[in-house]
């Protein structure tokens, strides 16, 4: 099943991000009055195909990617009267134009995109913490500061831009992280006293972009805070530990291998402290007591230990929920400033790490294909809609990106061209963009094969 969701997410991301690509070369074009023979979504065997007026619309095999051709000298024989409507007898600021126009539909959707989630209203975690690991950089700077007290304390601030959930926290230091800053300063208040703490100086040298499971948060020192939940099933895993057993939603754990479980914290403690055994499990459902023996599962981590998992997610009252979660929602102006900001940002960023990856500094590690786009598309749908159109707008961005780098068979690669050639006043020979198209091919090539490499050790390493 899970397979399925991925293959129809792959299929809908890039459809939708692909077709509106095409459609930005394919409309300019049209306003140009150039002659479009084929408009194509995807390559390969064709699936579908529609013949317009002068224009045949194809749907190919491989969602992944797409073309727009053009009544062109250089690609064919062309009739006399097509001849003014030929793409190489347009100026080259026509031709830059419907180039530039496939990139910029992607940029547009992007920030349309983010601005839509703005206006649906974007839940998170707040970031809400009680304690910190001893020794670490936020325990370092903290203990210039003051103590905390065993308070809650929540985070209001990273280097000046207010926060209201962790993720947020996480986006503003991946952003220093990327531009290579060495600190950052935070404000936190007291959930009890409403007192406010500068930290500053809060060393980041133990965060790694290249160390993709490193848990930022927690590196830094962050022990997010954990309310008392009541030991109740919210979800069991399908053909997992707790399945077998006979758990279901809303049964109320009471022990686990002859221990009591008062809250969910205690119960995961417990849990993960018996890998790969076999537990007596007590339980109440509707009223009545049951028990059942469960084999968990043995889960490794990171430093070779092995933990136990049952496979139950816990049930969270709406009240707690309500709690601990933040909603960053406005209006329909607000939203659209609130998205081209964050479309700003996340281009920029993206650009310093493709720099950044290009002069060796950072891992091509971080490179994601084909396969982790599938695999990601698949669990956002089944998320919700604001992790899909986060997912959506992500890729549309990366895609803007890609698209505008200057890499011959890329759409940069002919914008370069076609800036050279209103530098210099004539077109580049061709034996120069036979060269760059070479160099771009194996390039491209080369990229997507480091990309699928990644995919594939992402996925068989789980």
């Amino acid at each position: 099943m899970t397979v399925l969701w991925s293959i129809f997410g792959f299929i809908v991301v890039m459809g939708v991000v692909v077709s509106l690509h095409e459609w930005g070369h394919y409309q300019v074009a049209r306003w140009f009055n150039i002659k479009v023979l084929t408009f194509s979504i995807g390559f390969g065997k064709t699936l579908y195909q529609k013949q317009g007026k002068e224009t045949c619309f194809k749907i190919g095999l491989f969602p992944l990617g797409g073309f727009v051709k053009f009544v062109d000298e250089r690609e064919g024989t062309v009739a006399e009267e097509d001849l003014p409507r030929a793409f190489n007898r347009q100026n080259v600021y026509k031709r830059f134009a419907v180039v530039v126009a496939g990139p910029i539909v992607n940029l547009l959707l992007a920030w349309f995109i983010f601005a839509l989630m703005y206006m649906i209203g974007i839940n998170g975690s707040k970031p809400v913490f009680n304690q910190v690991s001893e020794q670490s950089p936020l325990a370092v700077s903290i203990a210039k500061s003051t103590s905390l007290n065993n308070q809650a304390w929540s985070v209001l601030a990273v280097d000046h831009q207010p926060v209201s959930s962790w993720q947020m926290v996480h986006e503003i230091i991946l952003s220093a992280l990327v531009r290579q800053k060495a600190v950052v300063d935070m404000t936190i208040e007291s959930l009890t006293s409403q007192q406010r703490i500068q930290l500053t100086d809060i060393s980041l040298n133990a965060l790694d972009l290249n160390a993709p499971k490193q848990n930022w948060l927690r590196t830094l020192g962050f022990e997010p805070f954990q309310p008392l939940l009541p030991v109740v099933v919210g979800e069991v895993v399908s053909d997992g530990p707790a399945d077998k057993g006979g758990l279901r939603y809303k049964d109320t754990i009471l022990e686990v291998a002859g221990q009591p479980v008062s809250d969910w914290l205690t119960f995961v403690n417990v849990v993960q402290s018996h890998p790969g055994e076999l537990v007596r499990v007590s339980y109440k459902r509707e009223g009545s007591h049951y028990r059942t023996d469960i084999l968990l599962e043995q889960v490794p981590l990171q430093d070779g230990r092995l933990i136990g998992r049952m496979g139950v997610g816990v049930d969270v009252p709406k009240k707690i929920i309500a709690m601990y979660t933040s909603t960053v929602q406005y209006g329909p102006i607000d939203a659209f400033k609130h998205g081209y900001q964050r479309s700003v940002d996340l281009f920029g960023i993206s650009l310093v790490m493709l720099q950044r990856m290009f002069f060796g500094d950072v891992s091509l590690e971080n490179l994601s294909g084909p396969l982790s786009i599938a695999q990601f598309s698949g669990k956002a749908l089944q998320t919700g809609l604001i992790s899909f159109l986060s997912l959506l707008g992500l890729i549309s961005l990366s895609i803007g990106l890609l698209n505008l780098l200057p890499i011959p068979v890329l759409d940069g690669g002919h914008l370069l061209y076609y800036l050279v050639e209103m530098v210099k006043g004539s077109p580049v020979s061709e034996q120069v963009m036979a060269v760059g198209q070479t160099i771009g091919f194996v390039l491209i090539v080369g990229l997507m094969f480091v990309a699928l490499f990644n995919d594939v050790v992402r996925i068989s390493h789980g």
